[in-house]
């Protein structure tokens, strides 16, 4: 009877081991199931954000061209009404004088 009850015994911690083992590896099997789906998430994640950003990054890009060349637009006016003033400021002085010249002899 030793032997047979010693048989059950070591049956039922080898059945016991075997069923850890499986337990152990359905668990770790999940784990695993659930560890790639939250890199899948995460991926989609970051790349929504990588493509939203990367859409902002090219919207702000072709806004700075924009000013850029309306910046230089703007320079070019400011030039042209420079020279306008000088022309007219030389124009009045021009004037200016052709009215004081006219005071002194008249």
């Amino acid at each position: 009877q030793s032997t047979g009850s010693s048989g059950i015994k070591q049956s039922t911690g080898e059945l016991q081991v075997f069923l850890f083992e499986e337990n152990n590896a359905q668990r770790m099997q999940k784990e695993i199931q659930t560890l790639e789906k939250t890199i899948k998430l995460t991926r989609t994640c970051t790349d929504g954000k990588s493509a939203t950003r990367k859409r902002i990054l090219d919207r702000l890009n072709r806004l700075i061209t924009e000013k850029e060349s309306e910046c230089s637009t703007l320079d070019t006016e400011l030039k042209e009404l420079a020279v306008s003033l000088v022309e007219r400021q030389q124009i009045q002085e021009a004037c200016v004088a052709d009215w004081f010249q006219l005071l002194i002899r008249g």
